[in-house]
């Protein structure tokens, strides 16, 4: 609250202001003043004229909401625009009408391009889809089904000998059905070349246009990867795709490189490396690492996607080379692998305030939580995730879903915001688009409105993971995440306040306008 001396460029006024700054606030009836792109002050109104010159241009917010932008901290990026752009089957679970699909993408492709179709739930479906009712579609181009989770992909015959992998490939299914290693190496061949440069940039402002369109400023754009290292799922490509049209997106990116090719994340000048670089896999596929079998495969327990040798010594050259490091670790032997190779690295080489991330840290146990707590280990997590449609699960019931993967009691583990809130450790709010649309709407209303205890935290909590949270994750906070005088006037007006409203409905809030340093990205009916 502060008189200035000079007048706004824009000025938000009549709305309620959460300015996240106080953890008691409702919102206050504020204005909000925006000069060259920061906000200039948050003034009551009575001072609201001294931030009002000539020029100045006010939006009337009555009614309205006003926060921090959305940050959303783990969306894959490209592959979000290149799934709204293109053939795609999210919702599906009908063999029958994927296939009809498929057949239409197939037929809408010119003669001699590959055919790609996103977005499939394949252990969703209500039969097992392969390569053969593919090749009926089209054996002469190469047809390729990619899972929504990214963890599996199917492909006709005319794909595998495109991507060309050895036999001995851990994961090549003889039934076109690829997962693990397979599918990471298939995809990246496939993609490398069916997706040209040109629809990778259109891609990103697809991509950019649905952020801005849920309120989101900034997005944590998980990008490509490297064949070299036997990782990457996505090429490379796709960062330096990134890296030439970033400064012209709609909105603001933090680019995380899906490699453990350090050397590469520094010749970019890149601060961090990783995203999801998988230490294991999902539980779709029964890939993700579980310290005890599945219970609905007594014979698995997942899989861990590099030896304690190959990822310490990941750790340890990243570290060591100054980056921040991300990485996926779903099942609670992954976590364990991560956490111990985070602590080998910071024992040898100490570095205060590192943020080394551990991206979904679905399955951990108490003793995780407090290690990743006592280690300075930062969380990027999904709230959507752990959301319960119908009634919860009973332990006498017939076991469905995650809980016929897990047990009961596992699954009553998963994703504990309050235990790990309450451990001290610095969470995130993400996403995961493409297999999830973005919207933090979406995920306030699973953290705020969750039939759990376990999962649930206060509105105010919930609003941190989306604003200063996600700033802070990428080391961002000194000019993101709260509505403060200096920093970048990234803004969401919504149109009621999720503060106030009652908790099963704030995913259905709209978002008015969506500001990026100042300029508005986005308007509701424009």
């Amino acid at each position: 609250m502060m008189t200035q001396t000079f007048s706004a460029d824009l000025v938000l006024r009549g709305g309620t202001v959460m300015t996240m700054t106080d953890p008691h606030s409702r919102g206050e009836s504020l204005a909000v003043g925006i000069r060259d792109g920061r906000v200039l002050a948050v003034s009551a109104e009575p001072q609201v004229s001294s931030m009002i010159g000539p020029s100045t241009q006010i939006i009337d917010v009555a009614g309205m909401t006003v926060l921090p932008g959305f940050i959303d901290s783990h969306v894959h990026f490209t592959q979000t625009g290149l799934g709204n752009l293109g053939h795609h089957a999210y919702g599906v679970s009908a063999r029958k009408e994927l296939l009809e699909i498929i057949a239409d993408a197939a037929r809408a492709t010119t003669a001699g391009d590959g055919v790609l179709v996103h977005g499939v739930h394949l252990a969703g479906l209500d039969q097992r889809l392969t390569r053969s009712e593919l090749d009926a579609i089209d054996s002469t181009r190469a047809i390729m089904v990619v899972e929504v989770g990214a963890h599996g992909c199917v492909l006709n015959g005319e794909a595998i000998e495109r991507v060309d992998l050895p036999a001995s490939t851990p994961g090549l299914g003889s039934d076109g059905v690829f997962i693990a290693e397979a599918n990471t190496r298939a995809r990246y061949r496939f993609y490398s070349s069916v997706v040209s440069d040109e629809l990778r940039a259109k891609a990103l402002h697809r991509a950019a246009r649905m952020a801005a369109e849920v309120g989101i400023t900034t997005v944590h754009a998980l990008e490509g990867g490297s064949l070299s290292d036997g990782r990457g799922w996505l090429p490379q490509r796709d960062v330096e795709i990134h890296l030439q049209e970033q400064q012209r997106l709609s909105i603001d990116t933090v680019i995380y490189f899906q490699s453990t090719e350090v050397q590469q994340a520094v010749h970019w000048g890149l601060p961090r490396i990783g995203g999801c670089v998988w230490v294991d896999g999902d539980y779709d596929e029964h890939t993700a690492a579980l310290v005890e079998p599945y219970a609905d495969r007594q014979d698995c327990c997942g899989s861990l996607y590099f030896s304690d040798a190959e990822l310490n010594g990941f750790a340890e050259r990243a570290h060591t080379a100054g980056l921040q490091i991300s990485m996926h670790a779903i099942g609670d032997a992954a976590i364990e692998q991560l956490l111990n190779a985070y602590e080998r690295a910071l024992r040898r080489s100490p570095r205060p305030d590192h943020r080394h991330r551990i991206e979904h840290f679905s399955l951990p146990t108490r003793a995780h939580i407090h290690k990743a707590a006592a280690l300075g280990v930062a969380l990027g997590m999904q709230p959507n995730f752990a959301l319960v449609t119908g009634a919860l699960p009973k332990r006498e019931d017939p076991p469905t879903g995650l809980v016929a993967y897990l047990g009961y009691d596992r699954w009553r583990r998963r994703h504990p915001y309050r235990e790990i809130l309450d451990a001290g450790l610095l969470v995130a709010g993400g996403s995961d688009a493409d297999p999830r649309p973005m919207g933090p709407l979406i995920g306030l209303q699973a953290l705020i409105a969750h039939p759990e205890a376990e999962r649930r935290l206060s509105p105010y909590e919930a609003l941190q993971l989306y604003t200063l949270n996600g700033a802070r994750i990428a080391f961002q906070e000194a000019h993101k995440g709260t509505l403060t005088a200096g920093k970048r006037a990234d803004i969401v007006v919504l149109a009621d306040n999720p503060m106030t409203i009652e908790p099963n409905r704030i995913a259905e809030i709209p978002v008015e306008w969506t500001f990026v340093r100042g300029t508005p990205v986005y308007k509701r009916g424009h």
